[in-house]
């Protein structure tokens, strides 16, 4: 059975595809709605990924795992992947990705959770455009292209499975539900 994620994938590509001898530039709205659904593929990816490791991955959770994911917004989840986004993570959250073996001091982030931030960000501002930017002109290359990077940044994600890489990312996990935002001790 595949994700839904995946499922998005494909009928963004499915909306790319053409009939057999079709020639000719695809319609606007085919474009725009798959590069609109392939950010709904990382989106819902991160949902399901932030569920799964956080309140596990049994069938049985299956209800509680889609009431949870409510609570994620697409704002959230941006703020919370931009504190990884470069090379060292964003000082106001260092401690909380931080591991507990970890020497004090600034720290890396991870390639595979850089990529996927750049990814994400990407993602939404060119689903922001093909949604309610008609002025904006988006090509099928456009939707090629960022349909196979969202696609390589979930298998980085995916295959990235050190103790550190997965203990980072359900920290980022919870991270994300909170909106990238941790309260300051007084």
């Amino acid at each position: 059975m595949t994700n839904y994620d995946e499922d998005l994938l494909a009928a963004a590509g499915r909306l790319l595809g053409r009939r057999r001898g079709q020639r000719g530039k695809l319609p606007g709205a085919r474009i725009r709605r798959s590069i609109s659904t392939t950010y709904y593929s990382i989106f819902h990816f991160l949902l399901e990924e932030s569920g799964v490791r956080l309140l596990g991955s049994h069938n049985d959770l299956r209800r509680r795992r889609r009431i949870f994911a409510r609570n994620f917004t697409h704002s959230g989840i941006k703020t919370a992947l931009d504190k990884v986004r470069g090379s060292i993570v964003d000082q106001s959250v260092e401690d909380f990705l931080r591991l507990s073996a970890a020497p004090t001091g600034r720290i890396s982030s991870p390639v595979f959770a850089q990529n996927l931030s750049k990814a994400f960000s990407d993602a939404q501002a060119k689903r922001h455009d093909a949604d309610y930017d008609m002025n904006k002109s988006l090509s099928e290359t456009d939707a090629r292209l960022l349909r196979t990077r969202v696609k390589r940044v979930i298998q980085g994600w995916r295959s990235a499975n050190s103790p550190a890489d997965k203990d980072f990312k359900t920290a980022l996990c919870m991270l994300m539900l909170l909106k990238g935002q941790l309260r300051k001790e007084n």
